[in-house]
């Protein structure tokens, strides 16, 4: 069997879902990753284990000839689609009208929710028709979810949302044993002098990092570690805070990152986009053997019952104390990240995700 999944965007984080789901499917099928990148290339973090096909990024009406390669580029017997996004849902119904072949939508946002309605007017590049990457389209596409043979969702509220089967992100828990890392090393590789926090997810205004950065400046002696781009946290209101800056690294230079660190924090925010969307960075942290301070926000409280601090989203005060008291108790913290890498490697190995996303090839398949 062959599969193909596209996402809209090889040259941003967005792919790093796409190329989780290749990662899993190419257990059990033959797969290539397909999308357009922008003349920079794919993004920096993207791992090249799966065979990856690209187009030149473009607007409309260069797009439409980029548009139609894609479609002949989507050859598999099964396509998932990642986003409902022109580049990726739009072409994989198209490829799929034509060849008779399954489409699986796969959803990690709620992307109506990022640009949501009220902002379209302020910002009128959101409807820019002639980009392929506009709201408008995006807005129609997730209306059409139900063309799709099946849906996939990282979160149990997207699942519920669309009618979907809840395919976590899942890890490869060898790539980030901790074992197999000289923590010493990693460390003074990074500069890290000091009790750090780290935040390793890519900045978004739900993701709570001025509370993060709040959080931490109550904490003496902390620092937080943030991996960004340059362009990242920029300006007056971000002067302020005396950030850790760590450039983007392949995905595969991510461990020793996780190691340094002292405690990960994912201090969603309590918006509707923070509700749909379950961090990818989460399951890498608990594969780490990471203590690990998160808000309850989406699926963050299940995945670390037991195992990591939850604390209200927003709350400054209560993410600071969560924080001071895993950087205060090593010994209690690092037990704490043992029991995340455990739970880790009993609900959310690359392997389970592969078996979950196997079911739902087949529904589709045996249904053609």
């Amino acid at each position: 069997m062959r599969i193909t999944v596209l996402t809209h965007n090889l040259s941003s984080n967005a792919a790093m879902r796409a190329h989780r789901l290749a990662q899993a499917a190419s257990r059990f099928s033959d797969v290539t990753l397909i999308g357009p990148a922008a003349r920079a290339g794919p993004w920096p973090a993207l791992p090249r284990d799966i065979p990856i096909v690209s187009v030149k990024k473009r607007r409309f009406p260069d797009f439409f000839g980029r548009f139609v390669d894609l479609v002949e580029k989507a050859s598999g017997d099964v396509l998932i689609a990642a986003k409902p996004h022109l580049a990726s849902f739009g072409v994989a119904l198209l490829a799929a009208e034509k060849r008779e072949v399954p489409v699986i939508l796969d959803v990690d946002d709620l992307e109506v929710a990022l640009t949501p309605r009220s902002e379209w007017t302020a910002d009128p590049l959101t409807t820019d028709l002639s980009r392929p990457g506009s709201i408008l389209y995006v807005s129609l596409l997730t209306r059409a979810a139900g063309a799709a043979a099946a849906v996939t969702a990282s979160s149990s509220a997207l699942a519920r949302r669309f009618g979907g089967v809840l395919v976590p992100h899942g890890v490869d828990t060898d790539l980030f044993d901790p074992a197999r890392i000289d923590r010493r090393e990693a460390r003074r590789s990074f500069g890290f002098t000091g009790p750090t926090v780290l935040f390793a997810g890519t900045p978004r205004g739900h993701k709570g990092l001025k509370e993060l950065a709040l959080a931490v400046d109550r904490v003496p002696g902390s620092q937080l570690a943030v991996a960004c781009r340059p362009t990242d946290l920029a300006g007056p209101e971000w002067d302020a805070f005396p950030f850790h800056r760590i450039p983007l690294l392949p995905y595969t230079e991510l461990p020793p990152l996780l190691v340094a660190a002292d405690a990960v924090a994912i201090p969603q925010l309590d918006d509707e986009a923070a509700v749909y969307q379950m961090p990818m960075k989460v399951f890498d942290a608990m594969a780490a053997g990471k203590p690990i301070v998160a808000s309850a926000i989406s699926d963050l409280p299940i995945a670390l019952e037991g195992c990591g601090r939850i604390t209200p989203p927003g709350d400054v005060e209560a993410l600071s104390e969560a924080i001071a008291d895993v950087l205060r108790h090593p010994e209690e913290s690092r037990a704490m990240g043992r029991r995340a890498r455990e739970r880790c490697l009993a609900l959310y190995t690359l392997a389970e995700v592969s078996r979950l996303l196997k079911d739902v090839v087949e529904r589709v398949t045996s249904s053609v």
